[in-house]
């Protein structure tokens, strides 16, 4: 038994762990017992997940919040983004959303928009996209055409209803620092009809987004269910795979970079404060790591921790005053022996020259 699996299992106590595909062939048993874990875990709508892409160690960090309901959508591009933002800032009465800059998503939007496959079994629409420097956000409407309604209640909290066994196939998820994706149905989204439901994906590149065409391809439709054993097995009513293109086609660059390169700890390990990638959907925060493998690896527990309770209290300011705390963004943080990379997502798009600071670990940096 190595150190490895016994961390796994210790925060699999407490924590969704969810292993990459291939991991299996390193350690059934563990896998197994992850998935135990997680049956209970998953019942929770909020709980963070770390992604071990490799015995490196690799980390992702996803803090998952609560979704709102969409309102009736007939616009397209960039006016969906407009319209999606606006209707989140209404639904949301406890924040303040007055920093809110939508008119600049023209300028981030993509060519595609519309109807990208229609098949017999199932039809799929690009409701929009929008990109801007490292940072792209896609919604996708999917309507299963022989099916009077997708909802089903799998027992499965995070995993019910009809879906996709696998919806990040294609070039664009070939090379990407992190993802999340977020399933609305009509119990939610009164703007869809029982057959239909939408996911939204925000993309997150380890460098900008390269101009030009990108595959999605989603892969056989179905349903969730529990196996004999620990786990859970997919019963796939269409086995088969649907591809298409996304133009990255936005029409100017809204994002600026801020080179930090200054030494900060967490938990006893050095790190060089690299640099700040902010768009009007995100800021990334790159972290590298100042302390030699073994040393990482002996105090991985310390250094998580700290890493977790550090980013907690992390925020930006904007030129007028106004703070942008965690109630404004979603964190989510990968990495591991080579260093870490934060992603704050906005609530709704900023401004990016209006983002004049950044408090990390206690310390403000200057981002002008």
């Amino acid at each position: 038994m190595n150190n490895f699996d016994d961390i796994i299992r210790a925060k699999a106590k407490s924590e969704l762990i969810v292993p990459p595909e291939g991991f299996e062939e390193r350690n059934d048993i563990l896998i197994m017992e992850l998935d135990a874990h997680s049956r209970t875990l998953k019942k929770n709508k909020k709980f963070p997940v770390f992604y071990f892409k490799s015995s490196a160690i690799a980390l992702l960090i996803v803090l998952l919040l609560a979704g709102v309901c969409s309102a009736a959508y007939t616009l397209s591009g960039g006016d969906f983004f407009k319209q999606f933002f606006a209707d989140k800032a209404n639904s949301d009465a406890e924040n303040d959303y007055s920093y809110m800059n939508t008119e600049q998503i023209d300028d981030m939007a993509s060519s595609t928009v519309g109807t990208v496959v229609n098949t017999d079994e199932l039809t799929i629409d690009v409701m929009g996209v929008i990109i801007s420097g490292n940072t792209a956000e896609i919604m996708l409407k999917i309507t299963a055409n022989k099916l009077d309604s997708v909802l089903y209640d799998t027992g499965i909290e995070p995993l019910k209803n009809y879906r996709f066994n696998d919806d990040m196939g294609g070039s664009l998820f070939k090379d990407f620092e992190t993802a999340s994706i977020r399933h609305y149905y009509s119990d939610e989204d009164e703007s869809l009809a029982p057959n239909q439901f939408k996911i939204m994906y925000t993309l997150i590149g380890k460098d900008n987004f390269e101009k030009g065409k990108h595959t999605m391809e989603l892969s056989n439709f179905g349903y969730f269910t529990f196996g004999d054993g620990a786990g859970t097995d997919f019963v796939s009513m269409y086995d088969k795979s649907w591809q298409f293109d996304i133009a990255f086609d936005p029409g100017s660059d809204t994002s600026k970079s801020v080179f930090v390169n200054k030494e900060i700890t967490i938990g006893g390990c050095s790190f060089i404060f690299n640099s700040v990638n902010i768009t009007p959907l995100a800021c990334t925060i790159r972290l590298e790591c100042n302390q030699d493998r073994k040393y990482f690896n002996e105090h991985l527990d310390e250094i998580l921790k700290a890493f977790t309770e550090g980013t907690e209290d992390c925020s930006i300011t904007l030129a007028d005053g106004t703070i942008l705390s965690s109630n404004q963004f979603e964190k989510r943080g990968s990495g591991g022996e080579e260093g870490f990379t934060v992603v704050l997502t906005f609530n709704a798009p900023v401004t990016v020259n209006d983002v004049v600071s950044l408090t990390f670990f206690g310390t403000e940096y200057s981002l002008e």
